[in-house]
């Protein structure tokens, strides 16, 4: 194993550790990043020193925008389902319930500022039946709350990525809207931590900053079994943006950037 992908690799594992995922999870995961260690380069983790790798400098706003309006549009679509699931289960409790109608009203409001200025790569996405606990109609809260720990720590990453990129441009507002993001993602952490009774839920006096491409995201979440448009290295099924999306479940605040 190179130098590089090891490092990567180190790098993947402290996002997991931030994010609580337990051990014997992160132990597994990480085994697949070994497993897989050519597939993992070429997704980016250890990716040549070029282009949107290159050591330095920083994303373009292309390169950060279509990223962004893409995981956007992989969380609406994984939230709905997600959303779905819940109302199969009558046992969830109904604190949980609303958390998760009001993570999908705010990353629905996400996704409706961003798509007006970026396109998405992809809309079709593989998730993992492990982020819900299972396949078909399978809900496990423990499993979803690590899933969506690891994922909201990369997702608060993505915004700081996008804070640095948008004010090496100049464009001082698109920064502010980019740090108000990952403001919401960081609540939508700390909620998530406390499905998986992390103590303290608020556990960082900074966000992590351990990736500056949005292409390390990418390749972060892959080896993780996700897929965008095609198929991922983890048992789970494809699902598609939501034509249109389900309107949010209940009210929530402040729906657009200031």
């Amino acid at each position: 194993m190179s130098d590089q992908l090891s490092s990567s690799i180190d790098v993947l594992d402290g996002a997991l550790r931030d994010a609580a995922t337990p051990g014997h999870t992160r132990r597994a995961l990480l085994e697949r990043v070994g497993v897989g260690a050519a597939g993992v380069t070429i997704g980016g983790l250890a990716a040549p020193a070029s282009g949107a790798l290159a050591a330095g400098g920083h994303d373009s706003i292309r390169q950060f925008g279509v990223f962004a309006s893409t995981s956007e549009a992989l969380t609406v679509t994984l939230l709905t389902e997600l959303l779905r699931r819940v109302s199969l289960h009558p046992e969830v409790p109904a604190g949980v319930d609303v958390v998760f109608d009001g993570a999908y009203a705010a990353e629905l409001d996400h996704w409706r500022f961003i798509h007006r200025f970026f396109r998405p790569q992809t809309k079709r996405f593989w998730i993992p039946d492990a982020v819900f606990g299972g396949s078909g109609n399978a809900l496990d809260l423990t499993a979803v709350g690590n899933a969506l720990v690891a994922g909201e720590t990369l997702f608060v990453n993505t915004y700081l990525i996008g804070v640095t990129t948008f004010a090496a441009a100049g464009r001082s507002a698109f920064a502010r809207y980019s740090a108000e993001i990952a403001g919401v993602e960081a609540e939508h952490r700390v909620l998530a931590r406390t499905l998986i009774n992390a103590s303290p839920p608020n556990n960082v006096g900074f966000e992590p900053f351990r990736f500056n491409r949005v292409r390390q995201i990418q390749a972060a979440l892959e080896a993780l079994g996700f897929g965008f448009g095609t198929q991922g290295t983890s048992a789970g099924q494809f699902y598609t943006f939501p034509r249109p999306p389900m309107p949010p479940p209940i009210p929530i605040t402040s729906n657009v950037p200031r």
